[in-house]
């Protein structure tokens, strides 16, 4: 349960967002004419059929859009604290109602002659089968150009942290570096618009972690006393007996515990 609690992220509402599906749509149309997957084809012969193939994909997008979009503008109270277990049954939702409007569609173009359950479920393994194909592509493409490092999912979203003497406050964990603790305090080291901060909060380190570290995130707990966040962080210094690491662009070094020892070395030399 608490790893279906974990934060994630929801589509950005901007222009980029709104172009990059506009563009899947158009390459879920020329690969399906291109490609001719499930022998979807024109077999008339006539050039309207190409434009109706054609228009699959720019529904496809269109009903994405209304859905990731349009839906959360009119019930924003329904998308906050989007976790991934929100996600998990959000986006199937989204498969359905994709496949359920290209199916109407279909069907109505032929005058309902194939409104069957057994045709629903062919468009809606031809749309599960297209669409991720296509998305993947996109997406790979887009990160390949883009040349940026694809950040762990959960680094940009902010944590509601709970503590028994502090009202409850936000955290970023993109600006978190790293959070030790002092005796019934800890303080969390952070970088806020490249700016240097230290919060000091009274909780354990125990506390906070249960509420940060998760399968997603990059933060880890390396020592008894500190959790890191690996994005800020690089081997300084490592042997059999002992394991250094060093902020990047800064002078703080934490030590790592043995027994972390082995995993943190792996993940800094992962994501470098």
């Amino acid at each position: 349960m608490n790893f279906l609690r974990t934060p994630f992220p929801r589509p950005k509402r901007n222009r980029k967002s709104v172009l990059l599906l506009l563009l899947i749509g158009l390459a879920c149309s020329l690969f399906i004419l291109i490609f001719k997957p499930f022998k979807i084809e024109n077999q008339t012969g006539e050039w309207y059929i190409y434009l109706i193939i054609f228009s699959f994909g720019i529904i496809f997008s269109g009903v994405i859009f209304f859905m990731e979009f349009v839906i959360p503008a009119i019930f924003p109270k329904a998308f906050k604290s989007w976790n991934l277990g929100k996600a998990l049954l959000w986006y199937p939702l989204i498969l359905v109602v994709v496949s359920a409007t290209i199916f109407f569609y279909k069907v109505f173009l032929a005058d309902f002659q194939s409104f069957t359950i057994k045709e629903y479920f062919l468009i809606l393994g031809r749309v599960l089968g297209i669409g991720i194909t296509v998305t993947f592509f996109i997406l790979g493409a887009v990160s390949f150009f883009n040349r940026k490092k694809l950040n762990l999912l959960s680094s940009q979203e902010s944590y509601l942290i709970k503590t028994s003497s502090f009202k409850p406050f936000r955290l970023n964990i993109s600006e978190v570096m790293y959070i030790v603790s002092d005796d019934n305090y800890v303080d969390v080291h952070m970088e806020v618009k490249g700016i240097r901060e230290k919060k000091v909060i009274r909780s354990s380190l125990k506390n906070i972690e249960s509420q940060i570290v998760n399968p997603i995130s990059p933060i880890y707990r390396c020592h008894r006393k500190y959790l890191i966040n690996t994005q800020y962080f690089k081997v300084k210094e490592i042997n059999s007996r002992s394991m250094i690491i060093s902020l990047r662009k800064y002078h703080d070094e934490i030590p790592v515990s043995k027994k972390y020892a082995e995993h943190i070395n792996t993940i800094l030399h992962v994501h470098p």
